[in-house]
């Protein structure tokens, strides 16, 4: 009987890549699953969830926890494995009959529970994520509505895989990123000390771009690596803008610049909602109608890179439509941040001198550049 079950399970395993079914709250969509990591020992399946994050209900809690995972574990990501045997499942440590999603008390407990008394659903056991840090259940909370877990695909691998693949303290790529991070924030600053002081604040301004492009370039695949690209013209235009002769070549670097990351947004999450466009294009125009008098030959070329600026804000966006947790902070943020950057220096360069010209510009042009980079590690 055992054998049998197990030639059943194997077979649900290769046709499905997923013999049973996960479901997890719709409010909390935004921790959602975001990979699952699946693997025979021959007598069970282990199944390790790997969720964007866990949201303590206590927000400044939350922050703190954050910070401690990422420190202790090396990840955000919230992490669960339990195991599928042919008549039960066992879980660990990862098993809460809880009461209310948001229960602080009585959450890591041990469990195996025989598959009938799961709730079924296209003949296969389905799982509830029963509290805000991803314990299981063979239960709903009452009165929640749940989403059933949908990915692309699914990996075969371990709980060590998953750890290899998500934390930095286990997977080199990451510890190096988080390095260059740091590294940047050094020269970053350097150069906004220094701005109109020296002319060495050149080569801490191109050291910073490199350090950020390289996050990107580690880390990037598919359409990411036109985020790279992008960076390498930044930088071009951090040396043009350095000299006022180069203005003209700096402007069309980050002409590139923005064209990249445009199609970089199109091709990975598609247009954003027309609202969005609409906003964001009245913005940017109406600022440009304040400008244009004081622009003369300049009008044509401060048009069209307003309106490059306006659909690379735009369709960075376009990520809220897609469930991926840092990234719907990272690129929206960072391309307001670019932007504000731009529209701030041209004001200051043909309009009129404005307070705190060089860490306004300075500031907000790298925080953006680097938010736009990291979204290369989670996308």
């Amino acid at each position: 009987m055992v054998l049998r079950k197990m030639i059943v399970l194997s077979l649900l395993l290769s046709v499905y890549a997923f013999a049973l079914v996960l479901r997890l709250p719709e409010f909390d969509r935004k921790n959602g699953i975001k990979e699952v990591f699946v693997h025979d020992h021959g007598d069970r399946i282990e199944y390790t969830i790997v969720f964007w994050d866990e949201d303590h209900p206590n927000a400044l809690t939350d922050l703190l926890y954050d910070l401690y995972r990422f420190y202790k574990w090396g990840r955000f990501y919230d992490i669960e494995t339990f195991f599928l045997y042919p008549d039960r499942i066992h879980f660990p440590d990862d098993f809460c009959d809880s009461e209310t999603y948001f229960q602080l008390e009585n959450l890591h407990n041990q469990a195996e529970l025989a598959l009938d008394q799961f709730e079924y659903f296209n003949s296969k056991p389905v799982v509830y994520v029963s509290t805000w840090n991803h314990m299981f259940s063979n239960k709903p909370l009452s009165g929640v509505s749940y989403l059933n877990y949908e990915v692309d695909s699914t990996t075969f691998g371990t709980r060590n895989d998953a750890e290899r693949k998500y934390s930095w303290r286990k997977n080199v790529k990451l510890k190096l990123t988080l390095w260059l991070f740091f590294a940047s924030l050094g020269p970053m600053l350097t150069t906004i000390l220094l701005k109109n002081r020296s002319r060495v604040c050149v080569v801490f301004k191109g050291l910073t771009t490199v350090l950020i492009g390289t996050i990107a370039m580690l880390n990037a695949q598919g359409p990411e690596w036109l985020i790279f690209v992008g960076l390498i013209f930044s930088l071009m235009g951090d040396v043009f803008l350095e000299f006022n002769s180069f203005f003209v070549q700096g402007m069309l670097a980050f002409f590139t610049t923005h064209l990249l990351y445009t199609i970089a947004f199109l091709k990975l999450f598609g247009v954003s909602a027309w609202w969005i466009f609409a906003l964001i294009y009245g913005i940017v125009l109406f600022q440009y109608v304040f400008l244009k008098n004081h622009l003369g030959k300049m009008r044509i070329p401060v048009l069209l890179y307003t309106v490059m600026i306006a659909t690379m804000l735009s369709l960075s966006f376009a990520v809220l439509r897609h469930e991926i947790y840092y990234a719907r902070t990272l690129i929206p943020t960072g391309a307001t941040l670019f932007a504000f950057s731009d529209s701030y220096l041209a004001w200051d360069k043909f309009v009129k001198k404005l307070p705190l010209r060089n860490f306004m510009v300075l500031s907000t042009y790298f925080v953006g550049q680097l938010f736009i980079a990291l979204s290369t590690v989670v996308i």
